[in-house]
Order: structure tokens, then C-alpha cells, then sequence
């Protein structure tokens, strides 16, 4: 129990941290939300925990992530798979994968930020002109 406490601790302090308005990922200059931000600051409506953030389990190209969305599906958020940590790698290749997707169907990027706490990436946002995020979620797995 103390060790959960220490984490939740650790989480939380990072969240108070000063979040830059913008940060490179995957060449592009980005926007960001901190770790501190909520579904209702991303509009996320769907597969969201205001504690957990994604609530989604996907399995793209054999990454494991979370996923959330909102707005009818024009906003998606994704996390890499682990509640507490990050796999910046992992979220790099899953955004380019995310793109190629939208892109295959017609659906325009509108705007991406990243949610960002001390010098890591948690998440991609996307916005979009359509509904990506029923694209994502054929690629859901069970518990």
C-alpha cells in the first residue's frame, strides 16, 4: 500500500510541474496538455478514466495501447499500454501507424498534441475531420 501511495505521490508531483506549450515528436512541433489534464480538458468522452486517462485496450501492429475518444469519434487520444509509466517508442510508432490509417480512410489530422510531463510523452491527441475512432476500435482486445 505504501508503495502505491509513494507512485500516486510521485504522479501527482509531476503533474504540478511546468508544462511547455510546445515539444518535438516524430519531427513535428506539437502542442501539449500536462499529465494533469482530464477527459473533459481533451473532450474525450468515451473509454476515459479521469484517473487512468485511455481505458481501451488495442493491440496495433503488435503494440499494446489504450485508447480513448469524443466528439463523435474526431477525437482520439492514445497511451502506450502501461498505467504508471510510458513507452515513447512504442507511442512513436503507434501514432505514425494511427496516421497512415486516418490517412487510408480520408480523415484529415487537424490538429495532434501530446500529453507531456517531465520530459516524457504519455499520450497522442488527435483531432480529426472524422470518425478515426471507430477505426481503432476493431483492433480491441479482450481481457
Amino acid at each position: 500500500m505504501r508503495k502505491l501511495l509513494v507512485l500516486i505521490w510521485a504522479f501527482m508531483a509531476t503533474a504540478c510541474m511546468s508544462t511547455p506549450e510546445s515539444v518535438q515528436f516524430n519531427g513535428k512541433t506539437v502542442g501539449t496538455y500536462s499529465v494533469a489534464a482530464g477527459c473533459g480538458t481533451m473532450n474525450l468522452d468515451t473509454d476515459c478514466s479521469e484517473m487512468s486517462g485511455a481505458t481501451r485496450d488495442i493491440e496495433l501492429d503488435g503494440t499494446a495501447l489504450r485508447i480513448a475518444g469524443g466528439n463523435n469519434g474526431q477525437v482520439v487520444f492514445i497511451m502506450s499500454e502501461s498505467m504508471f509509466s510510458t513507452d515513447m517508442k512504442a507511442l512513436r510508432k503507434a501514432s505514425d501507424r494511427c496516421e497512415a490509417l486516418f490517412a487510408s480512410k480520408g480523415i484529415e489530422v487537424k490538429d495532434r498534441k501530446v500529453m507531456y510531463g517531465s520530459g516524457d510523452i504519455y499520450g497522442v491527441h488527435f483531432t480529426l475531420s472524422g470518425d478515426g475512432y471507430e477505426l481503432l476500435t476493431p483492433y480491441s482486445v479482450e481481457d
